[in-house]
């Protein structure tokens, strides 16, 4: 069992097991990062639950499952142009680059994407 550090309520619930590859590591920061919003905006147990769960089931490549708010729109940019790369021939290693690119502001502005 795993007692939620700053909760309000420290509620015991079975213990989540973090992910160990590169993808899974990043979607637990990312729910984390979800869950610390949630909490500050005052969000119940329950609906922190289901933002942490939705995170952690989240599937990268569903572009419209992406929220089109202002918070998202610098991941859900990275993830159409990582996609579109992805889509033209370029290497997994090559839209990384151009995901990383994009989330740390590196770019230019213009899609290189289609060789």
């Amino acid at each position: 069992m795993v007692v939620i550090k700053g909760s309000e309520v420290n509620n015991m619930h079975p213990k989540f097991e973090i992910p160990t590859d590169p993808h899974g590591k990043h979607r637990y920061e990312s729910a984390m990062k979800h869950v610390e919003a949630a909490k500050k905006a005052g969000k119940s147990s329950d609906e922190i639950h289901a933002i942490f769960k939705k995170v952690m089931e989240f599937n990268p490549m569903d572009i419209e499952s992406i929220p089109q708010d202002e918070a998202h729109a610098k991941y859900r940019t990275a993830m159409v142009h990582m996609k579109k790369a992805l889509e033209s021939g370029r290497s997994a290693d090559e839209a990384h680059e151009v995901f990383r690119k994009i989330m740390n502001g590196e770019t230019s502005g213009h899609c290189h994407h289609s060789k």
